[in-house]
């Protein structure tokens, strides 16, 4: 596996296909306008914030010159509460899908994780917390 989508895919669908989190609905990158902040529960909107390459590497790997290109890429989770969701709820729902995705990572992807304060969207008149998962990886392809 070494599509950034596929790495982000796999974290998210495992934490989504847990018991644990079915009552939490997970939606892809969305449009404000298509959102409603009203739903019942938590809403965790996934995106791919921002990709950049990091460094390059030349290896000598299985007999053949290989060029790595390091990339670094942010996979938020926006997680909104519904109407009938209180702040200490919302903080220990984002505490929990943290840690579900940290273990989900059995491949050592996440280099670092960080929750956002509560903050206020006034476009959509909804509150989030913002998870952020620092994601490193390599594509390799054979020098010329």
């Amino acid at each position: 596996m070494n599509s950034i989508i596929e790495i982000a895919d796999s974290l998210i669908n495992t934490v989504k296909e847990s018991s644990d989190f079915e009552s939490v609905k997970f939606l892809k990158a969305y449009n404000e306008k298509d959102y409603n902040p009203s739903h019942e529960g938590i809403t965790a909107v996934v995106d791919l914030d921002t990709i950049e390459k990091g460094n390059s590497y030349i290896s000598r790997l299985f007999k053949f010159d290989t060029v790595g290109e390091v990339y670094l890429a942010d996979l938020t989770l926006r997680v909104y509460a519904g109407d009938s969701v209180s702040g200490d709820s919302l903080t220990c729902e984002c505490i929990r899908l943290k840690d579900a995705v940290l273990s989900a990572d059995s491949d050592g992807y996440i280099v670092k994780s960080k929750i956002s304060p509560i903050r206020y969207e006034s476009t959509t008149a909804a509150v989030y917390r913002k998870i952020t998962f620092e994601i490193e990886y390599v594509l390799c392809e054979a020098a010329v």
